[in-house]
């Protein structure tokens, strides 16, 4: 809730002000964004300790655009954030806007104890916000600022922020020679800060205050490492980019790659684009919703905010922002909603609906082919094997051509438990196919908003609805069955009169699934070394001495995206991206783990359920 005292923004939980009266925001650029001067990167990496209103972050921004940088990286932490309602209060009563502020509030939701990743102008800049605790903050991301802001309010108000742990872990998270400027010259802070690895000195206060701290990181220190077997590989920045499949998947890694300034090329084994999983002439792309604080759901509503960026850019005519109804029509689902949340929202009809308002209805099919008509494709090129040699890759398909190239990438959906059967010998991967036919029908209902129950229904394209869809684990046939349509009407039986349906066509396509329902995305971990370097983790698990984990060199993977693959994948480009490029990871580190394609065979490993004679001869 906003509050005032003497018309300045004030902090009850604090008892402290957000900023002075007096000009705040040529406060914050004397005092924070003039750092950006003393740095001589062409990529600068801002961190700041204490979100508050934003207005560090805006004016970084103008700070910014004055220099001749090439992009700007935010990270922030605020563990009491106001909403995008109260943040447009205040930037109005300050008198704010434009289309930076409106760019930056269009793409703002809280998620809470997550991270939320913003692009702005057309992706030069970019803001992760932390929505948590400060220490759980840094357990959760991975980077080095070239300058930090600490502006959280006074020591004496939160001492938490200014904690012994929180300040002998800064020099871990900054580069050397990072800047660190901050309001407070309190000695408790001057000392922590001088102890360990910083250089600190006052300089001069804006306006009134006579003085303010400036400390140089001049020894960055090195991270303690836990978990290590599912840190993130070491990719050798690369020039040429191959990636392995022309669905969503791909197609979304390969614009984000191009956007990126890589040379990228699509090889596509069918005769276009959307063959698979991608290929339905409509789809609906929500949030899966789950209780707070469960790493699925975390996942999900990541994966998702991300897609809206991606599809308000790239999207075009075939994303409909209209929001969805899902129908609460058992105990089981209305528990998942059991909870406040800016996602969502119930209404009670016959059955309770959630209202989903930033979900979209998507034409997948459509979509794809538009964004492969911007690319470099090959088609018919159906992956055969791969040859690592002088540092880059000679790949052959089965018509016998050969593609090279630094860096490749697999997303080629359910064909990926082939290559851990065979290419990449993992024989704990837990994937699998799973058919899913759809029922295109005349149009029979008016809808505004698609809506789902136990099946879907979306909203009319060019008079035709779609209802889905089956799920079937290990069946490949690939032609429709009437005894699958049937299936997909008795799911959405409570809402159709069987008499007023007229079938005019189904969609047979295959989804990747995995044992635990997360996708995979990241390096491709060598299977063998890891059953040799982490044999012992039955005992040593809790140790902090493991040797760094092994991947194939240079090749990622983005794959098993299920039912929801229109919002994971894109999740998988950004991620990919984020690796390649040495950033911080634009989700959390604990759902970065949940993804990495090891995971199930390091489960077996801490369980000592890896047989000794697969240990020895692989």
């Amino acid at each position: 809730m906003i509050e005032y005292i003497n018309d300045t923004l004030y902090s009850s939980k604090f008892d402290d002000i957000y900023f002075n009266t007096y000009e705040p925001l040529k406060e914050c650029q004397y005092s924070y964004s003039s750092a950006l001067e003393q740095i001589d990167n062409d990529e600068i990496v801002v961190a700041e300790a204490g979100f508050g209103t934003g207005l560090n972050l805006f004016c970084t921004i103008e700070k910014f655009k004055t220099l001749n940088k090439k992009s700007l990286h935010y990270i922030a932490v605020e563990k009491y954030p106001f909403s995008k309602d109260e943040l447009t209060t205040i930037y109005r009563e300050l008198g704010l806007g434009g289309d930076i502020y409106d760019e930056f509030l269009d793409s703002y939701y809280i998620i809470k104890n997550s991270l939320l990743r913003i692009y702005l102008l057309n992706s030069t800049i970019i803001v992760d916000l932390y929505f948590g605790d400060i220490l759980e903050f840094l357990d959760e991301c991975e980077f080095r600022a070239d300058i930090w802001y600490l502006d959280g309010f006074a020591p004496s108000k939160n001492p938490q922020m200014w904690s012994e742990e929180f300040l002998s872990n800064l020099a871990a998270y900054s580069s050397e020679n990072a800047v660190i400027r901050s309001f407070s010259c309190a000695r408790v802070v001057r000392d922590r800060l001088s102890q360990n690895g910083f250089e600190v000195s006052k300089i001069k206060g804006y306006h009134k205050k006579r003085e303010m701290l400036q400390a140089i990181c001049v020894t960055p220190k090195s991270r303690v490492k836990r978990e290590i077997w599912f840190e993130p590989p070491k990719i050798v920045k690369p020039k040429s980019v191959l990636v392995v499949g022309a669905g969503i998947a791909g197609l979304s890694i390969a614009t984000l790659f191009s956007k990126a300034g890589f040379d990228v090329i699509v090889a596509e084994s069918a005769s276009s684009s959307a063959q698979g999983a991608s290929s339905n002439l409509a789809g609906v792309c929500a949030p899966l919703i789950t209780q707070p604080g469960v790493i699925l759901g975390d996942m999900h509503i990541s994966s998702f905010l991300l897609s809206r960026q991606f599809y308000k850019r790239f999207g075009g005519e075939f994303v409909d922002f209209c929001g969805c109804d899902e129908y609460l029509i058992s105990d089981k689902m209305a528990a998942k909603f059991n909870h406040k949340s800016e996602f969502f929202t119930i209404f009670n009809d016959i059955y309770p609906r959630a209202n989903i308002d930033l979900a979209m209805q998507i034409m997948p099919k459509n979509l794809s082919q538009s964004l492969a008509s911007k690319l470099n494709i090959c088609y018919g090129y159906e992956y055969k094997s791969l040859k690592y040699q002088n540092g880059s890759y000679e790949v052959e398909f089965n018509n016998l051509n050969i593609i090279k190239a630094d860096l490749v990438i697999f997303a080629n959906g359910n064909r990926a438990r082939e290559l851990f059967l065979g290419e990449f010998n993992d024989p704990y991967m837990q994937l699998s196919s799973v058919r899913g036919q759809t029922t295109l029908v005349s149009e029979f209902i008016k809808l505004d908003r698609p809506l789902s129950a136990r099946g879907y229904i979306t909203k009319a394209v060019d008079k035709i609805q779609l209802i889905g869809a089956s799920y079937a684990r290990g069946d490949e046939y690939a032609l429709p069955r009437s005894s699958d349509d049937d299936g997909n009407l008795a799911l959405v039986s409570e809402f159709i009169d069987r008499k007023d349906i007229d079938i005019i066509g189904s969609n047979v396509g295959f989804r990747g699934y995995s044992g635990d329902r997360f996708p995979i995305i990241g390096g491709v971990h060598n299977a063998s070394r890891y059953m040799q370097i982490y044999s012992s983790l039955l005992w040593t698990k809790g140790k902090l001495t493991h040797q760094d984990p092994i991947y194939h060199p240079n090749i990622l993977i983005s794959a098993a995206h299920g039912s929801r693959g229109l919002s994971t994948a894109i999740m998988g480009a950004n991620i990919l991206l984020d690796m390649v490029l040495g950033r911080q990871i634009c989700v959390k580190k604990s759902i970065l783990h949940a993804l990495n394609p090891s995971r199930f065979l390091v489960r077996k490993l801490k369980k000592g359920l890896v047989k000794p004679a697969e240990i020895s001869t692989n």
